[in-house]
């Protein structure tokens, strides 16, 4: 990597982070308690829109049937339910995405029974039903997190991208053998038990600080970074699957020397829906 990348991602994550503590910050200090995690769940709805714009895009330029309009539509209105729910009751936060995934599959379905449609009806249901679960499902269990239990957005968060930044560093400084080659030939062993490690650092270490409130005790906590940080390390190789299977080094050009709103939540997607699901059962 170039020493100009470097100097950039030095800044722009540092900077990220600034923002991430502050539009906690805000949240938490909205004096309309029913309306606390607002403000993160609407940074998430802006990032779940952008992520599957990117997507659409990135797989239509390699050739991939998707239908982007449905995608979008979908996607919209996924992710601005998830404001009026009351977010208390589980059968409540499934039905829209149960429901919208159906509504998104029949007009593909139907489209695909064209005879001009024929030769790529199903690729267009697969490619655009990828999306929707993979973006727009765990953007929206995300939402539903800032609801529920706001400090523990941030906990998720930072356990993830401490995963990142540990495995990031850890991989350049003694990365020695290759983990995943044929899918993302930077990453090591080295690297991902060095990622590990952060996240069992940061969950053990934030616990009492963000989430005293949930009954986790030390086995409990690192469980749970074991599971975020597994979910954090397959979402970013999905992600670069994705951009390997579409010939393209990023899923955009949005952020210097980073990429787009895809190779910054990626590593989030997996770990948004595997937190929530446990935060429902813990509480």
């Amino acid at each position: 990597m170039a020493s100009s990348d470097l100097r950039t991602r030095a800044v722009l994550a540092p900077t990220m982070l600034l923002l991430i503590g502050l539009v906690y910050w805000l949240d938490v200090e909205c004096l309309v308690v029913d309306k606390r995690g607002a403000l993160s769940a609407s940074v998430l709805f802006v990032l779940g829109i952008v992520g599957v714009l990117e997507y659409a895009a990135m797989l239509r330029t390699a050739g991939f049937a998707v239908a982007r309009t449905l995608l979008l539509v979908a996607a919209v209105l996924l992710h601005g339910l998830a404001f009026p729910l009351g977010w208390q009751q589980l059968d409540r936060e499934l039905y829209p995405i149960v429901a919208l995934t159906l509504l998104l599959l029949f007009p593909l379905a139907t489209r695909s029974l064209g005879k001009d449609a024929m030769a790529r009806g199903l690729e267009e249901q697969g490619a655009t039903l990828l999306g929707f679960l993979l973006i727009s499902w765990q953007m929206y269990f995300g939402q539903g997190i800032c609801f529920r239990h706001l400090p523990s957005l941030l906990y998720v968060v930072l356990i993830c991208k401490g995963g990142d930044i540990g495995g990031y560093c850890v991989g350049r400084m003694i990365g020695r053998h290759k983990l995943i080659p044929h899918i993302s030939p930077g990453k090591t062993v080295e690297g991902a038990l060095g990622s590990l490690s952060a996240s069992l650092a940061i969950a053990v270490g934030l616990r009492s600080v963000l989430v005293p409130d949930l009954p986790m005790g030390v086995p409990v906590t690192l469980g749970v970074g074991i599971l975020l940080n597994a979910t954090t390390q397959i979402g970013d190789l999905v992600e670069s699957l994705l951009k390997r299977r579409c010939g393209a080094k990023d899923s955009s050009h949005l952020l210097p020397a980073h990429g787009g709103v895809l190779d910054l939540v990626d590593s989030l997607l997996f770990s948004f829906s595997a937190w929530f699901l446990f935060l429902v059962w813990l509480t």
